[in-house]
């Protein structure tokens, strides 16, 4: 079978590691893939990523030629002008049809690109713009598609209903992504939405080997708001000035650095607290299975409603045994049910710290924790399961 992924930027940039693991996956099982990213930079950033390359195009997002063989289409394709007409009629304010917009003339130009690859169904990643793009494919191609959703791009609510009505099939990563669509577009569609989780390679279940002298706590997110790194920071003050050593290692670069610095300043933790900025994947992974005792992700919804997924470095820590405490935010709950790792109240500094400490002082309570967390992983976010599960679906709805 022959599948097209459309990404944001994978396999070039530093983002969408899940998408990585998912595509090989995907080759795993003997699919034949072609993936177009939106906008892709120039370099490779994950080392598993290099692997992607042969069956990647890549393709400036907007360039003199995709403009004027946009206009020969419009010329000659009546869809086209359909397509063109749906997006000023459902984007749902100027910032969102701008962006549309912008993606148009690549999606037309891709069409004709994956006919000629003899492609027989198109999957993508986020229902903003990399959507806009397949929707617009498929629509010009007659190659069915379907697509993932996952957090901000269900919030933002572009075009999600004309999508989903359009798409084969709708996957959400969780229960409350499901909820969430089903809640902007109504019930009409619901037999077209299905939860299958992202998942994790599983190996077997084994003593990790690490040095460490004092506990050893992992942050890896990006330095955004979300993440609610502030009150990871104040809840490791809470520790230190009941007298517990620790290190704490955050993973991940974004807006939010200087705000992270002076907090570690004003709470003088500079000596506990380090921040190493953003890794490859394969690194982050090196660092969760050799040195970490705990990983602490102390997520937040934000004034603008932005709220986690399922984090999948929470999944990966749970899948090499590390006992992992999170927010009842997002789909966090989901991941964490059935005492899989440490559910506390997002904001809640303290009960943070009261867990850290439980975690700290009680090595049995963690070796629970961590295998309880393992096991949740391996039945239910599995990745080799799981993508058999998505490309079971893709192939019940693809191409003749």
């Amino acid at each position: 079978m022959k599948l097209a992924y459309i990404t944001a930027q994978t396999p070039w940039g530093r983002v969408e590691t899940f998408i990585i693991s998912e595509m090989l996956g995907m080759k795993e099982n003997d699919i034949e893939l072609v993936i177009v990213p939106r906008n892709p930079p120039k370099k490779v950033f994950h080392e598993e990523a290099q692997t992607l390359l042969p069956d990647a195009i890549w393709l400036p997002l907007v360039n003199f030629s995709k403009i004027i063989f946009s206009l020969c289409v419009l010329l000659t394709n009546i869809r086209a002008w359909k397509i063109l007409y749906n997006i000023f009629r459902y984007s749902r304010s100027w910032y969102i049809m701008i962006k549309n917009l912008a993606v148009f003339p690549k999606g037309l130009y891709i069409s004709r690109l994956l006919q000629k690859e003899g492609i027989e169904h198109i999957h993508v990643h986020w229902g903003s713009t990399t959507a806009t793009m397949a929707y617009i494919a498929s629509q010009t191609s007659n190659i069915p598609w379907s697509l993932t959703l996952h957090r901000w791009d269900i919030a933002e609510n572009n075009m999600l209903e004309e999508k989903i009505k359009n798409a084969s099939f709708t996957r959400a990563i969780n229960d409350a992504g499901k909820e969430e669509i089903l809640h902007l577009i109504g019930q009409k569609y619901k037999n077209k939405v299905n939860v299958i989780h992202m998942g994790v390679k599983i190996l077997p279940l084994t003593d990790r080997t690490k040095t460490n002298i004092i506990p050893t706590i992992v942050c890896a997110a990006n330095l955004v708001e979300v993440k609610g790194h502030k009150y990871l920071l104040e809840a490791l003050a809470i520790l230190k000035n009941r007298g517990y050593k620790f290190r704490c290692v955050i993973l991940g670069d974004g807006p939010e650095k200087e705000n992270i610095l002076n907090e570690m300043q004003t709470l003088d933790l500079t000596s506990q607290v380090e921040l190493r900025g953003m890794m490859p994947h394969e690194q982050v992974q090196k660092i969760l299975y050799e040195e970490t005792d705990i990983v602490v992700l102390p997520s937040i919804v934000t004034e603008k409603a932005e709220k986690e997924g399922i984090p999948v470095v929470l999944m990966e820590a749970m899948s090499y045994g590390i006992p992992v405490i999170a927010t009842n935010t997002g789909g966090i709950p989901e991941l964490l049910a059935g005492e899989a790792g440490i559910i506390v109240e997002e904001k809640n500094s303290k009960q943070l710290a009261t867990s850290l400490e439980k975690i700290i002082q009680n090595k049995e309570f963690a070796k629970e924790i961590g295998v309880r967390g393992y096991r949740k992983v391996k039945e239910e976010f599995n990745l080799d399961k799981n993508v058999k599960n998505l490309l079971n679906m893709i192939k019940d709805n693809s191409a003749i």
